[in-house]
């Protein structure tokens, strides 16, 4: 196909051409006295030659004012148009290439009014409009030096108007096409990125894997790099996906998406059994994240919970407490809270557990039960029995009929009713468990406390029976983020590109 410099060079030749047709058709000759009109058009086609819009613009626009019948009108209007494209100020772009189609042209190639209008189209995001001027143009002209671009452009349009398949269609029409054109590699990288995207990884993992060696230099190379760690570790090549992962952290430091390469080695480093080293890698994340960043409270929630493991609590407590301090909103907020008081029990600092508890129930999230849990066992633990048995009461009041937490509830209810002297209560509380719980480490407790209520002089235990962990919430898109689709960046004029 064509490219850009001698797209140039053909509209160079065309321009000249015109120009000089201008000369030789003006009265008297190329010797005689220009009018004003010819100097008008002069100017205003070598400026436009010369990358001086602004003034193209205003010059060939008084020339189709001089000379409304010159022959050249079509081709001042669609110059006028390319000038106002480059210059930002598309609607007006719009309007000059849809009047230049209707005349006869000699400085463009087949159809290229419609590519400039559907061109333009897309920086106004009039996708729908741009899509279908887009596909009228392929239509009309397949053998265009522009249907790469149409292609190419198409396929983002597509993309952004959430037509997945109609956009990976585009992409692969022009990788099988048009192979060597100079919108292969983004074309690729747009169609693997959407494959990730989609989770397709066999089908993005050969455009990933062989990107390097097929367009070398290219700037999506680390961005490809980033995907195909993450399709590797996806299809099974765990050592090849943290190698690689590894080395774009260290060549693309800067990049959007590093967060989310560090977040992966570090998963991929606990599955391995090195807690350390992702703890290294969360450490990091969260101190090079950019504020705010989604995955900073998820890095600290696991940092905590890999400190808890190599036996460094304070440093788990830092981090969970950072998360409820900075991060109040996040989904990891509550399950931190959970952890916090959980450590708070296990330590006997029953104040701070109470406190940490009642805060998560009062937040009535996610959590509020299991806070509410622990909020009934520290206080049973601090003799503070009224605040236990409210705390209780208010899990069997508001938990499911047969759920798990409920029955957990009322066996806090039992203690707490021991505690008081309230052995029909506490009976009672312990036979509901026995006939519904479907826990039967739980029944056999209760069972066993039943029998300690028959015999004489019997002392209620000062720990709750077992409560079940909490699981923080999963979410996977922020550590699998794909890499945004890169806008469609404006094409020099004088080359016609659209890229």
């Amino acid at each position: 196909m064509v490219g850009r410099h001698a797209r140039r060079w053909l509209l160079g030749v065309a321009i000249a051409t015109a120009l000089a047709e201008g000369l030789a058709g003006a009265p008297g000759g190329a010797g005689a006295a220009v009018t004003e009109g010819e100097r008008r058009w002069i100017v205003g086609a070598r400026a436009f030659e010369d990358g001086l819009y602004d003034i193209a613009w205003l010059e060939l626009g008084r020339f189709v004012e001089l000379m409304p019948a010159d022959p050249r009108r079509g081709d001042a209007t669609f110059l006028r148009g390319k000038s106002a494209y480059v210059l930002g100020r598309y609607a007006e772009a719009l309007s000059e290439f849809q009047t230049a189609e209707t005349y006869p042209l000699r400085v463009t190639t087949p159809g290229e009014p419609i590519f400039w209008q559907a061109e333009t189209l897309f920086r106004l995001k009039r996708l729908d409009e741009a899509r279908d001027k887009y596909t009228l143009f392929l239509r009309g002209y397949p053998q265009s030096i522009y249907a790469p671009d149409a292609l190419y452009a198409g396929g983002l349009a597509e993309l952004d108007l959430g037509r997945s398949d109609e956009a990976m269609a585009s992409f692969a029409r022009l990788l099988r096409d048009y192979p060597k054109s100079e919108r292969a590699a983004p074309a690729t990288y747009s169609l693997a990125r959407e494959l990730v995207r989609l989770k397709r990884w066999t089908d993005a993992f050969p455009l990933l894997a062989s990107f390097p060696s097929r367009y070398p230099g290219s700037s999506y190379t680390g961005e490809v790099r980033y995907l195909l760690g993450l399709a590797q570790l996806e299809t099974g090549r765990t050592a090849e996906g943290l190698r690689t992962l590894e080395q774009y952290i260290v060549s693309d430091p800067q990049s959007d998406v590093i967060p989310s390469a560090r977040f992966l080695v570090a998963e991929t480093q606990v599955k391995a059994g090195r807690p350390q080293a992702a703890l290294d890698q969360y450490q990091t994340l969260v101190r090079t994240a950019p504020p705010g960043h989604p995955l900073v409270p998820q890095a600290l929630y696991q940092i905590g919970d890999l400190s808890v493991r190599v036996g460094r609590p304070a440093d788990a407590e830092a981090a969970w407490t950072r998360i409820r301090r900075d991060f109040p909103q996040d989904p990891y907020a509550g399950p931190a809270g959970v952890r916090l008081a959980t450590l708070y029990v296990k330590r006997r600092q029953l104040d701070a557990a109470m406190q940490i508890a009642q805060a998560v129930a009062e937040e009535r999230g996610g959590e509020r039960l299991t806070a509410l849990l622990l909020l009934g066992e520290s206080a049973l633990q601090a003799r503070r029995t009224d605040e236990a048995a409210q705390a209780y009461r208010a899990v069997v009041a508001e938990a499911p009929g047969d759920s798990p937490d409920r029955f957990r509830g009322l066996a806090g209810v039992a203690l707490a009713a021991e505690v008081q002297k309230d052995v029909p209560a506490a009976k009672e509380a312990y036979q509901q468990i026995v006939a519904g719980a479907g826990d039967p480490d739980l029944v056999r407790w209760a069972k066993g406390r039943l029998l300690a209520l028959a015999a004489p002089g019997s002392t209620p235990p000062t720990d709750v029976a077992p409560r079940r962990q909490t699981t923080p919430p999963r979410d996977e898109s922020p550590a699998r983020q794909v890499p945004k689709p890169r806008s469609k960046p404006a094409p020099p004029v004088q080359s016609g590109s659209g890229s």
